[in-house]
């Protein structure tokens, strides 16, 4: 409402503006056309969410129906009945979906055809996992959940390939990911189940980079390529679970540093250039971006005490876990270390740069955390030292970087970084009340200054 009337108050002022000589006819023109680009995005978003809302309340009347005829009809005509819905909705969607490709070069205003065509496109694939489920039901198939999700989410992971569509490809990753927090849970009684479907499972971190990063390029997604990097990162260091390797002499400490060095190594290197067909850079700031929240995360993670307390006085009494190797984790590593190398070659060649070198050094630092333990140094506490040390300094180079190019959302970041970083170390160390009420006082008298003259100077 109130920013219907914001537009409204513009668009008077617009018109007295011009009368009065102030603005000229082409800037009006300029103003209104910008205005109604405004106007446009809003109505796409708006349009955006009736369509799901819709799409979500057929495919429950679809169930509901089902459900009523289930004592009338054979289950044969139930089947017809969803795969002729199913095509009937696929194949309307893509009639009214391609009419504006088509209609834009002849330069004819197609917007309904499209937004309508979109949601049948959205109704169909949701009626694919209607469809699997019934199916799976009506014929006594004993599938798991996480099988059907997976079958579902490639199904819709398909289609979002064959139409270029932003919102089918991340519809496939959630689902792609429940199934894959689904299958985590029933992992442990799985009992080495060799199925392809839990081998596909097992390297999802593989599959997230090799299938949904080129489906972001396909779809220019950026949405959908800041997902697929969290997701690929979290689903990776769960595989792996570096943390246990810390502390423990045990053979497989390079687990863990491959955990801490492929995310940030392959996100910082990533360059859409790489792909074929492709002539212009959409994600890379974005990836680079991400590769450097992913190494502040883990200088935050790794500067924590806990992580480093051995249980007896010296290393040489610290009792083995008996950690086993992970092969489906050993062969996502070698294929992605793969891919990074691949990268960071067709990096260096493009350009060099010392920024590029000071990253490069982060990211080996991150990945000798697990090997510290082998250096037998008798100073106390050095690697705590070390990790803290370097998350400050690179909270400080982040507001740095963001006084000079005047960017409130790096020097917010990392302002709010900074913040988490002294609290959670005060709890951490339990340190007197008076001390801690000290920094805590100047630190924000600290921030209240800087952020002030931060905002002054950009206005």
């Amino acid at each position: 409402m109130l920013l219907d009337n914001f537009r409204a108050k513009l668009r008077n002022s617009l018109q007295v503006w011009r009368d009065a000589g102030i603005i000229n006819d082409v800037q009006y023109q300029q103003i209104t056309q910008y205005q109604a680009n405004l106007e446009k995005t809003v109505q796409n978003r708006s349009a955006k969410t009736v369509i799901v809302l819709a799409s979500i309340l057929i495919v429950t009347g679809a169930i509901t129906f089902i459900a009523a005829i289930e004592q009338v009809v054979t289950r044969e005509i139930k089947v017809l009945l969803l795969l002729s819905l199913l095509a009937a909705s696929n194949i309307t969607g893509f009639y009214l979906w391609q009419q504006p490709i088509k209609a834009q070069l002849e330069g004819k205003p197609v917007f309904r055809k499209y937004i309508l065509g979109k949601s049948l496109l959205i109704l169909s694939a949701l009626l694919l996992g209607v469809n699997l489920s019934v199916i799976a039901q009506l014929f006594h198939i004993n599938q798991a959940n996480y099988e059907l999700l997976l079958m579902w989410g490639a199904g819709v992971t398909l289609m979002a390939y064959s139409y270029e569509e932003q919102t089918l490809a991340i519809f496939g990753l959630v689902i792609v990911l429940v199934c894959y927090l689904i299958f985590s849970n029933e992992l442990p009684y799985l009992n080495n189940d060799v199925r392809w479907i839990v081998i596909i499972l097992q390297h999802i971190p593989l599959l997230l980079w090799v299938v949904f990063v080129p489906l972001s390029i396909w779809c220019k997604s950026r949405t959908c390529f800041i997902l697929t990097a969290i997701a690929f990162t979290l689903t990776l260091l769960f595989n792996i679970k570096p943390l246990q390797y810390l502390n423990t002499t045990n053979n497989f400490s390079w687990l863990a540093a491959f955990a801490f060095i492929l995310p940030p190594a392959l996100l910082w290197s990533y360059d859409d250039l790489l792909f074929p067909k492709v002539s212009k850079r959409y994600f890379q700031r974005v990836a680079r971006n991400l590769a450097l929240a992913c190494l502040c995360i883990f200088f935050y993670i790794l500067g924590f005490n806990y992580h480093w307390q051995a249980p007896d006085l010296t290393l040489s009494y610290i009792k083995p876990v008996n950690v086993s190797l992970n092969n489906a984790a050993s062969i996502d590593i070698a294929f992605l270390s793969v891919i990074a190398v691949t990268q960071w070659l067709f990096l260096i060649q493009h350009k060099f740069s010392w920024k590029n070198l000071v990253i490069l050094s982060w990211i080996v630092i991150c990945g000798l955390a697990p090997f510290w333990n082998y250096l037998y140094i008798d100073i106390p506490n050095v690697p705590v030292i070390l990790f803290n040390a370097m998350n400050i300094l690179f909270c400080l180079l982040l507001i740095r970087h963001a006084m000079q190019t005047r960017e409130r959302k790096e020097f917010w970041g990392g302002v709010l970084m900074l913040t988490l970083l002294v609290l959670t170390r005060i709890y951490e160390y339990q340190t007197d009340l008076l001390f801690g009420s000290l920094v805590l006082t100047l630190y924000g008298l600290a921030v209240i200054g800087t952020g002030t003259w931060f905002e002054t100077k950009i206005r």
